[in-house]
């Protein structure tokens, strides 16, 4: 055994220093790793206090909203309820006016003719009872305000000019 150590002493001081190096290495990460495992419980803690003192002014906040809302409780009820009523009859009035129309003139057409109305406006129009050329040719310019926000087209009815276009199509 001496003999085979006398032999190979280079190999085995090479191999010596290389597992030396090695363990280092190792050892010195694991420091690394643990001042940033540190570091990690370090920042946990901050955000677990910050998140209690937020919830605390939450809580805080919450109990003054709703020590306004039972004093106030009354009168914005009856300011919501005649809001709710007077945007109900806004609504209706359009519905109101083509049931009116759509009674005088059974005709139905298809309103898909006009340029920028497409299928689902259409649909739209005729669940309301617009179905003829000659209901569109008839809007004033406040029914054609009330059309546009009904259907959402963003000015689109003024601009493209359907009541023109359905004026057209009568002809």
């Amino acid at each position: 055994m001496l003999w085979l150590i006398w032999q190979m002493w280079f190999f085995l001081l090479l191999a010596f220093l290389i597992g030396l190096g090695l363990g280092w290495r190792l050892w010195s990460a694991s420091g690394e790793a643990g001042r940033a495992l540190q570091a990690a419980k370090d920042e946990i803690g901050r955000l677990q206090r910050e998140n209690d003192s937020l919830s605390s002014v939450a809580a805080r906040h919450q109990a003054a909203l709703e020590t306004r809302k039972t004093a106030g409780e009354t009168q914005a009820s009856e300011s919501k309820i005649k809001a709710a009523q007077s945007l109900k009859s806004k609504k209706n009035a359009p519905r109101k006016k083509a049931e009116k129309t759509a009674s005088a003139t059974p005709v139905v057409n298809d309103l898909t003719a006009i340029k920028g109305l497409g299928p689902k406006t259409a649909a739209a129009l005729n669940a309301d009872g617009i179905t003829s050329f000659a209901q569109i040719a008839g809007w004033t310019s406040a029914e054609i305000t009330e059309w546009d926000e009904r259907l959402k087209t963003r000015g689109r009815i003024a601009r493209e000019d359907w009541v023109s276009q359905a004026k057209a199509k009568l002809s």
